[in-house]
């Protein structure tokens, strides 16, 4: 085998080993946040947001949390619902968790196989039997970059 094929050869497989990993911008607002109790001697009703664009003048999905709060260890089912104007531009969903002291954590969550604006994950509150605090979640709705899922349905036209 020649030399200039086994540099060849050799390059193409050290390309090859080099993935790009994926990055993504958030589409929903920075401060899309619910708050849930942990430690509440019982269940509470769930909680809802709606999620908004970047600028927060467009309402572009809703959050729920049920239930919105209990005892230490109780499991809660988060749905993000993305509106359908905007579903095909979300490619990931992802919920921030900050437990104060207990610190932070980011979950994604599974969207639906059936609609693609509908995610899902569910999460166990975890502390001492005795412990109280508030949770605070935040939603954030990811658009990969480099594809072109945004530009569907925009129009430069002027209307002239």
């Amino acid at each position: 085998m020649s030399l200039p094929l086994l540099v060849v050869l050799l390059s193409g497989l050290l390309a090859c080993d080099k993935e790009e990993e994926a990055t993504y911008s958030q589409f929903n607002g920075a401060d899309d946040s619910l708050t849930i109790q942990v430690g509440a001697s019982e269940a509470l009703d769930a909680v809802s947001i709606e999620l908004t664009s970047t600028t927060g003048e467009v309402i572009v999905g809703t959050a729920t949390v049920d239930p919105g709060g209990g005892p230490v260890g109780t499991e809660h089912a988060i749905v993000v619902e993305v509106y359908d104007d905007y579903q095909h531009i979300v490619d990931r969903v992802s919920v921030r968790m900050d437990a104060g002291s207990r610190g932070e954590d980011e979950f994604d969550l599974t969207q639906d196989s059936a609609d693609e604006g509908v995610w899902k994950t569910t999460l166990v509150s975890a502390g001492e039997a005795d412990e109280v605090r508030e949770d605070t979640l935040t939603v954030r709705c990811w658009d990969l970059d480099g594809d072109d899922d945004a530009e569907a349905g925009t129009s430069n036209d002027s209307g002239d």
